[in-house]
């Protein structure tokens, strides 16, 4: 095969050419970076198809909310300004609605009918206004803020679904109008947020491309014997991640959070295969001088293959088993970083050879640097190893004892793992978070929560007595901290009683049937009834937090809502984006145990392979989880939550733990079959692994640590995590595995 490559070289050149080209097009054209809450749940999804059904028929949650500080916000001029800001943004496409002051309505009755009725119309005066706002405090919070100096915009955006493909257009387009006729406007809520998680996947995505190959560049000059080298080795980096990056936009797949990590995953990756092959070649050529440049070429490749085969089967199984995730985004970064690595492997030795075949002539030397350096490396390694082995071979059983009690406080630590995620620890910071924190300051909150009651017999809801219950339920929710402003046809009643008189017949004996009563011209934003009157409406504000601490609220609600109404006849919903974020915790703790599951069995199935001992196989997986029950003991002593991002970090962990493991049980089983003894195997072994474990470390510790650079909380955690993990893995397969393997009796 070999032969065939290097004699139609020009032509296997031309179609990688041709591969790496269209790749990177396609990528140019079809990139999108989309961070919505369609990458975290799955169509079938009960809790999100409950979520678009809410959205359908109650109205959407997706809305952005301008704040603009004034002196007095009943100012005939914000008016005015408001009015024209309505007439525009209620054209915009993806626009369903819109609400403030200018065209906020108030309910009255008259000759036994409800009307809707501007509460700002020409020729009323500021303080008659004000007058009126005091008596519906809740909707003036919404619209003026408690003190009368802000004045807010609301813009109600089409259901998720209809959004997704255009969110981007259309809220860029809705922030420009926004800032024309509300100058210095803050501009947040839910579509806003998301796409400023957008524009910090970009950046971020940028930072690290950029980041990565400046590492690999490093690297490649510290790692490579000569720079003659460098072109190959940047070239197989290059192709595989091209191709990949075409295929997975071409087929409509954007980057998000986790996915924009793929590149630089593939990048370490594919350049610790290159550099493992390079040296081969490298030091067969300084053996064997005079050897025909096709021979070297194949005695590279055939002495590379083995090894770095079994090290990409062991990694691409953590990849692989996020496949299993309930999360789309998990699902996506699984399946694409598998079939990355897969290509990577095939093209690096293409690549390789190809490279090789061209080359002017074999460097039998290195740089002057790179000797020196390679000399250190050699001492170095050849110190370390022997002191290594001398300690693995005297003190085997305290290693493994210090081990064992390592890994069962690792698991104690487990065990007591928080999962919860901060969606704030997923943004950046910059102006849309500071924008968040102003608006949440004084209305307090950001996002919607619609709280529906609803009678099991979809009989009405409208009665005296179900809308006496609904009172003190909302009571609670005006009471409850983290809840804020709640609104619902309660507010109305109260309004509607409050200015009753003895020619209006109003009062709470007739209030339910009074409502009852369809509306006339009836403002559309919000929803207190649902249209057969058989569910009931709470609208409150409600901050970003986390989805521990929404779970709680949740639960504080679903507890209250039991003590007033009876389970049986009343079924009580809670609607909105960040009701549908706190089932991420149950989706994260699956993840994490149906893909390390998986990860575990393929592992040790591949162990057992090369063992053929149950019970060794058994005991030689000590040094592959210890790294992971270190990073566990570590999150725990510092308050690290299992959260979004490093939900896929134990999988993906004990994949690349498992690559030191392999390679030095491949030299382990080679020198065992030469005749040499059990310890005396793993000596030999360690001796001529050693070099290529560390350069594979160094190389996988340098790409986290660039993902550990990150500006986003929630990704930085995850890149120092894994740098952890990946420094640990090679200390226990160095120190813990040898002794494990010492003591065992042949």
């Amino acid at each position: 095969m070999v032969r065939r490559v290097i004699r139609h070289r020009w032509w296997w050149a031309g179609i990688l050419l041709f591969a790496t080209v269209t790749g990177a097009y396609q990528t140019a054209q079809n990139l999108r970076v989309d961070n919505s809450v369609s990458i975290w749940f799955l169509e079938d999804n009960p809790g999100y198809q409950s979520y678009l059904k809410f959205q359908h028929e109650r109205g959407s949650d997706e809305i952005v909310i301008a704040m603009l500080e004034v002196e007095d916000a009943l100012d005939s001029t914000h008016l005015k300004s408001l009015r024209a800001l309505h007439q525009q943004a209620d054209t915009l496409p993806g626009v369903h609605a819109t609400f403030s002051l200018a065209n906020a309505q108030y309910p009255i009755y008259s000759n036994r009918r409800l009307y809707y009725r501007p509460l700002f119309p020409s020729g009323r005066t500021p303080s008659q206004v004000s007058q009126l706002l005091e008596q519906l405090p809740a909707i003036r919070h919404q619209l003026i803020g408690p003190e009368g100096k802000h004045l807010f915009f609301y813009a109600q955006l089409d259901p998720t679904d209809k959004l997704e493909s255009k969110r981007n257009e259309i809220v860029s387009h809705l922030e420009m109008v926004i800032e024309e006729h509300l100058p210095g406007a803050l501009i947040s809520g839910q579509p806003i947020l998301n796409e400023a998680f957008n524009a910090s996947i970009y950046e971020e995505s940028t930072f690290f491309a950029v980041a990565t190959t400046l590492v690999i560049f490093a690297l490649l000059f510290l790692l490579l014997p000569h720079w003659y080298y460098i072109p190959i080795a940047v070239v197989s980096v290059a192709v595989p991640i091209s191709v990949l990056m075409g295929v997975m936009t071409s087929l409509g797949y954007s980057l998000n959070l986790i996915s924009m990590l793929i590149p630089t995953i593939l990048m370490v990756y594919s350049v610790s295969d290159s550099v493992h092959i390079i040296n081969i070649f490298h030091q067969e050529a300084g053996k064997h001088p005079q050897e025909v440049r096709i021979t070297l070429i194949e005695k590279a490749l055939l002495y590379s293959l083995k090894p770095c085969f079994y090290t990409t089967a062991t990694t691409v199984i953590g990849y692989l088993a996020l496949t299993l995730s309930p999360l789309p985004a998990f699902r996506v970064m699984g399946l694409f970083t598998f079939l990355g690595m897969v290509v990577a492997f095939v093209l690096v030795y293409l690549i390789t050879a190809i490279g090789f075949s061209c080359l002017p002539q074999v460097p039998v030397a290195g740089t002057r640097a790179g000797t020196r350096l390679k000399h250190f490396q050699t001492r170095f390694i050849r110190n370390a190893v022997n002191h290594i082995n001398g300690w693995t071979t005297h003190h085997a059983r305290l290693i493994i004892g210090i081990a064992a009690v390592l890994a069962l406080l690792g698991i104690g630590s487990v065990s007591r793992l928080e999962v919860n995620t901060d969606s704030l620890h997923l943004l950046g910071e910059g102006q849309a978070k500071a924008d968040l924190f102003a608006i949440e300051k004084v209305l307090g909150g950001n996002a919607r929560f619609q709280i529906n009651i609803a009678h099991r017999q979809d009989s009405s809801m409208l009665n005296r007595a179900t809308l006496d219950r609904l009172d003190t339920f909302q009571a609670f929710v005006e009471e409850h901290p983290q809840l804020a402003t709640p609104v619902s046809i309660l507010n109305f009643r109260d309004f509607l009683e409050s200015r009753s008189s003895p020619l209006s017949v109003f009062s709470p004996a007739n209030a339910a049937d009074i409502l009852s009563q369809p509306p006339v011209d009836r403002n559309a934003f919000f929803s207190p009834v649902a249209e057969d009157q058989s569910a009931l409406s709470i609208s409150a504000n409600v901050k970003e937090l986390e989805t521990k601490a929404l779970e709680q609220l949740l639960a504080a609600i679903r507890a209250n809502f039991q003590q007033h109404f009876d389970p049986a006849r009343y079924e009580l919903s809670v609607h909105g984006f960040l009701a549908l974020f706190a089932q991420l915790n149950t989706f994260i703790l699956q993840t994490q145990l149906w893909s390390f599951g998986t990860a575990f069995i393929l592992a040790f199935g591949i162990l057992f392979y090369f063992v053929g001992d149950w019970k060794v196989s058994l005991l030689v997986m000590l040094p592959n989880l210890l790294p992971i029950l270190l990073t566990g003991t570590v999150m725990s002593l510092g308050g690290i939550a299992l959260e979004a991002a490093n939900a896929m970090l134990a999988p993906i962990m004990l994949g690349v733990a498992m690559d030191d493991t392999i390679h030095l049980l491949h030299s382990y089983k080679s020198y065992r079959k030469q005749g040499l003894t059990r310890v005396r195997a793993l000596d030999q072994g360690l001796h001529y692994t050693g070099g290529a474990l560390l350069a594979t470390t160094i190389a996988l510790v340098c790409g986290f640590l660039v993902v550990g650079a990150s500006g986003v909380l929630s990704v930085q955690t995850f890149g120092l995590l894994c740098a952890f993990t990946v420094a640990i893995a090679l200390v226990s397969d160095v120190i813990v595995l040898p002794a494990v393997l010492k003591e065992i009796k042949d």
